[in-house]
Parts: C-alpha cells; structure tokens; sequence
C-alpha cells in the first residue's frame, strides 16, 4: 500500500503528488489510522524539506490517498480512500486524523476499503469460484460489487453477447443476492449488471454499457425459493423492473 500527499488543483481539476510512502502494518479506530513503522530519520527530513509537517493543517488544497494496487498476469486493480490534509508523526509512525467535519463515516470507508483489499487478492489469485459472493455477508457482498463495478469500467467490452441467462432461486434470498447473480452470469466470475436498481435497470436497457443483446431473456428457475427468503415487497418490485426491461420467465 502507498500514502500519497497530494496538492489539489481546484481548477484544473488536477492532483498533483508531492510525496509518497509505502506502508504496510497499520491499525484504526473512529479518530485515526496508525502507519506502523513507515518513517525513517530520511524519509521525516524529506518530508520536512517539503514542508509537509509545517502546512496548515485540515487545509482543502492538500489531501491524502491511501491507495493499493494489485495485479496477476491478466489483471490489475486498484483501490483507494482519501483523507483530509490532517496528520503527524510519532517516532517511525504515520497517523493520519478524521474526526472533523463530517467525516464520522471514515471508519466505516476504511473497513470497506480494506475488505475490498482482501476480496481483490483472492480474486486475482484464482480462490474465487462461481457463486463464491453467496457465503458472503451483506457488508462484504456490497465490498464486492464495488470491485464488480470498478472491475467493468476497467475492461474492455466483450465481443461475446449474452443473449440470455438462467438464475437459480435457491442462491437468490435478497437484493444483493440478485445483483451479483445476475452479474456473474453475464459476466462471469465478479460480472457487473448493477449494484442497485437504477445500475440494474441502466445495464438491461442499454447495451452499450453491458455486453448484453436488449431485452435480455432471463429465466429465473426455483423462484418460489427466492419469494419465500426475499422482502415481499422488495421482491415484487425487482419482478416488475425485470419484466419491464427484459424478457422474464419464472418457474
């Protein structure tokens, strides 16, 4: 992983590094992260002759990304969270602040950022089947539709056209559930058709978003599975989106 400082360009719309640091062992709470053992007598004196130490701090023209970056021969993804311009340093450790304006949800983006972390590593180093998404919990099932989305805006369109697919009910008991069935079967393993029903609508409408031929015929077997498991009234209306905008049959 790496810690980028970064000048914002408002402008431009342009960020411009100023330093990086790779990291490794680290620990959060709700007020800050903790970079274990990044910092050297080189490194502080580099940073001090940037005056990184000494610019004003919670200042909205300076930031920070944590970013991680992960390939295997075929593939490479990236993932990252940014941070207000907030920190310091204790001895040979980095920590970085975000207990102020507004940003009581850091927390929770760095626990996503993380999962997101590990699913990629599993990912790319094959240990994610078919249906591998269905043994997930909600949190981590949402960690990888973001992949799955970040995934497709990577790659290039498939010139194999899926024209029709078949959902199993007995691996569909909630919204999340469909979203990655359906993804993976147009897209294999980590597919995306949406990670919501405005995504889902948008990828079965539109064909040049999703390798897919409009309308897509969709054959939901074992259905009365997925009624029972499902919210009555969520499910009613995922039925009436899919037939709207594509071919459905159910059995």
């Amino acid at each position: 992983m790496k810690i980028e400082f970064v000048k914002h360009d408002d402008e431009n719309e342009l960020d411009t590094v100023l330093y990086g640091l790779n990291v490794d062992q680290y620990q959060y709470d709700q007020e800050k992260i903790i970079f274990h053992n990044c910092l050297n007598p080189q490194i502080i004196t580099e940073m001090e002759a940037l005056k990184l130490f000494t610019r004003t701090k919670k200042d909205y023209h300076f930031g920070l990304y944590l970013s991680c970056h992960q390939k295997n021969l075929h593939e490479k993804m990236s993932n990252q969270i940014y941070f207000a311009f907030d920190f310091a340093y204790q001895n040979n450790d980095l920590i970085i602040f975000y207990s102020f304006d507004g940003e009581e949800n850091t927390e929770l983006e760095l626990n996503e950022f993380f999962k997101r972390k590990e699913l990629i590593y599993k990912y790319l180093n094959g240990e994610c089947g078919q249906k591998y998404w269905f043994s997930l919990s909600d949190f981590e099932k949402k960690c990888w539709l973001d992949i799955a989305h970040l995934r497709a805006q990577l790659a290039q369109m498939d010139d194999h056209i899926v024209k029709e697919i078949i959902l199993d009910g007995t691996y569909i008991e909630s919204e999340l559930d469909l979203y990655c069935h359906i993804g993976e079967e147009v897209g294999g393993v980590l597919g995306y058709m949406g990670c919501n029903s405005a995504a889902l609508r948008d990828c079965l409408t539109d064909d040049e978003i999703r390798p897919t031929q409009y309308p897509l015929r969709i054959i939901w077997k074992n259905f009365e599975y997925s009624k029972q498991k499902f919210n009555q009234d969520h499910i009613q209306y995922f039925i009436d989106l899919l037939s709207q905008n594509a071919d459905l049959k159910i059995y």
